[in-house]
This record gives structure tokens, C-alpha cells and sequence, in this order.
């Protein structure tokens, strides 16, 4: 049976539901955060010891989203608590002139998972980014890379990189 579904997945049949699925609304943030400390849908649940979240909501107009968080992140249980997190915050005060306070920031996935990640984990933890999405409202969605842009399930990046389009109540920037 295995190996039946090898052979398919190398005739090129996709075994992910490339739909994304946006289950149950949640009705508030730590409803959220309770959501994503409990799942187990992957194996990266096993790695977390804090969840890659913000602590609490934010009334912040930019929202931005990476693919993954970092080791230090993991241990502390704080966002942008590494060296490419503080180079990040570095760069939005300089040049956007925001604090911490200011912006809203999210991984696509909310576990650990050490720079190694495939599509059904992505497919796991979507939902979780989803509802975040609605909670927050931002008016600005600043994807950071080619991976975060196109898991959201755009196309053409390279096309819309540095681009603003908007995308139902919101803009993007990939």
C-alpha cells in the first residue's frame, strides 16, 4: 500500500488538499493560543515549548508573517527574541519608525520546527494563521519571503515582490 502511494506521489498525484480550509471562526485571541499550545496534528508539537504567538491581540494596522521561528524563540517563549528577530525590530523602528507595540507579528507555523518543514504540517497549522488573521484586522499583511507568500496561496512572486495589492479588507506586500 506504501509503496503504491510513493509510486503515485511520484507520477506527481498530491496527496495535500491544496484548498485552504478554514475551519470554525474562534471567537477570541487566548481561545486561539489554547487551539495552538493543545494541537498535535504534527510532529512539530513535539519540539514546542512555547507557542510562536504574540501574548496577547494587538490594535496594529501591520501584520507581519514569517515562515518559522527561531530556537531562542522556542526556549523563551518570545517573539523576535533572536538576532534575526532583533535586526527585524531594528529595521521597523529605523525605517517605519514602530515599535513592538506598533505591529502585529506571526509565523506561519506556530511550533518549533528547526528550519525543516513540509506541506502537511504547513496544511496543520494554516487554520491557526487564518483566525489570527481575522482577529487581528490589520489593514497591512507584510509577507516575508517567497515561502510565506506563496503558503497563503498566491502565485507569481517574483512578479509581486515589493508590490501592494489588496486582498479582501486588506493590503499585501510580498
Amino acid at each position: 500500500m506504501i509503496r503504491s502511494l510513493y509510486y503515485l506521489k511520484a507520477m506527481g498525484f498530491n496527496f495535500v488538499d491544496t484548498h485552504t480550509n478554514h475551519f470554525e471562526q474562534v471567537q477570541n485571541f487566548q481561545e486561539l493560543k489554547q487551539l495552538v499550545s493543545s494541537c498535535t496534528l504534527c510532529q512539530f508539537s513535539k519540539t514546542r515549548k512555547f507557542s510562536l504567538m504574540e501574548p496577547k491581540i494587538k490594535n496594529a494596522k501591520l501584520l507581519i508573517l514569517d515562515v518559522f521561528g527561531q530556537k531562542s524563540e522556542n526556549e523563551s517563549g518570545i517573539l523576535l527574541n533572536s538576532k534575526k528577530g532583533e535586526k527585524l525590530k531594528h529595521y521597523i523602528y529605523q525605517i517605519l519608525g514602530l515599535c513592538d507595540e506598533d505591529f502585529y507579528f506571526s509565523y506561519l507555523f506556530k511550533c518549533f520546527c528547526n528550519g525543516k518543514f513540509d506541506d502537511f504540517s504547513l496544511q496543520s497549522c494554516l487554520p491557526f494563521f487564518w483566525n489570527e488573521l481575522k482577529l487581528i484586522q490589520p489593514a497591512f499583511l507584510l509577507c516575508l519571503g517567497e515561502y510565506t507568500f506563496k503558503s497563503l496561496g498566491f502565485k507569481d512572486y517574483h512578479i509581486l515582490k515589493g508590490e501592494v495589492f489588496a486582498y479582501k479588507n486588506f493590503f499585501i506586500m510580498p
